[in-house]
């Protein structure tokens, strides 16, 4: 790991909205790696480390520089220009590696600095895939990681923030480590960096920039997460088993015995299906164990006839939920194991 737990060897993407700070914590990163120093904490590698500085001039990376540190590390390079994809830039980062072969992490900014306009009649998927997959088979062959700066676009995806990536979903395909850094107003101090990847765990950081510096004001870990994403009628139902035991019945008398107002105003089949599945869904993050039939009694005339599917719902450890129940509320500020706030989007 470059970075413990956030940039792992391999091809790594970072995108976010223009003039919101990329290229200062990029250059701040590049800064720490090159000299061994923590990142937000994390212990580092230090290896040699080459930027390719491609929407800025000179100038500006020294002025950017002077204002990060005194003591500049010899074993941080810089370039200004370079090839195209599937041109020159192979055999240039190529060429690279072989006079700085200590170097074990090369930065392009921006990526499309680096491509061509592609017309409208190629296939996106295609051609992205095409294009970061040469820079991920050097990236793998040299045993580096090359991570390239990118863009978002305009339109926000509220349910997946990595949506927000500029071009199609081979770009995040091809990557091994992908971050979006987002800011929750255009003009105010709040951002978000969210990180997933192959070798690295999903989590989301909380931060703001301080001077010239990105510091972290809040970490959610993968488990943060998927607690987050939990909604609020799966525990009102664990609420409802901590008091009952178990329970089973049709799904309607579920929803109304927990005093569920969203879902019991579907269609009676969309909200059996609504239930069951967040039920089912998040089963394993509050230790449900759920178990749904559909009975299908004979009538008088000896025909099957189907009554509305029941579900048997019972806790595995009355303990461990009422300690899963006060993590939760703990994290939000609240006590007692029957507060939930409201507000868990299903997404």
């Amino acid at each position: 790991m470059l970075i413990d737990g956030v940039l792992s060897d391999g091809l790594a993407i970072m995108a976010g909205d223009s003039k919101i700070g990329k290229s200062w914590m990029v250059l701040w990163m590049c800064l720490q790696i090159s000299k061994g120093e923590p990142v937000w904490g994390l212990p580092t590698r230090k290896t040699d480390v080459v930027y390719l500085a491609l929407e800025d001039r000179e100038w500006r990376v020294q002025q950017r520089m002077q204002d990060l540190t005194d003591n500049p590390p010899d074993n941080l390079h810089f370039g200004f220009s370079c090839g195209r994809l599937g041109a020159e830039l192979e055999s240039q980062i190529e060429d690279v590696l072989k006079d700085y072969p200590s170097t074990r992490l090369l930065f392009i900014d921006t990526l499309q600095m680096v491509r061509d306009n592609v017309s409208a009649k190629v296939n996106a998927y295609a051609q992205d895939y095409k294009d970061l997959s040469a820079l991920k088979k050097i990236a793998d062959n040299h045993g580096i990681c090359i991570f390239v700066v990118h863009h978002t676009r305009k339109e926000r995806d509220g349910g997946n923030i990595f949506n927000d990536m500029t071009g199609s979903t081979g770009i995040m395909g091809v990557a091994d480590t992908v971050m979006i850094l987002r800011k929750d107003d255009r003009f105010g101090d709040n951002t978000t960096l969210c990180i997933t990847g192959r070798d690295v765990e999903e989590k989301k950081l909380k931060m703001q920039m301080h001077g010239v510096k990105w510091e972290i004001t809040e970490e959610l870990s993968a488990d943060d997460l998927r607690k987050e994403r939990i909604p609020d009628f799966v525990f009102k139902v664990v609420d409802f088993l901590f008091e009952h035991g178990q329970f089973e019945g049709t799904v309607s008398d579920l929803l109304a015995a927990v005093g569920n107002t969203e879902l019991i105003q579907q269609p009676l089949s969309a909200e059996c299906r609504e239930a069951c599945r967040r039920l089912d869904r998040y089963s394993d993050e509050v230790e449900l164990v759920c178990r749904e039939h559909l009975e299908t009694p004979q009538d008088i005339q000896g025909s099957p006839t189907s009554t509305p599917s029941r579900v048997y719902c019972t806790c595995r450890s009355l303990r461990q939920q009422h300690r899963c129940l006060q993590d939760r509320n703990t994290a939000d500020g609240k006590s007692g194991a029957g507060h939930h706030p409201p507000g868990h989007a299903l997404r």
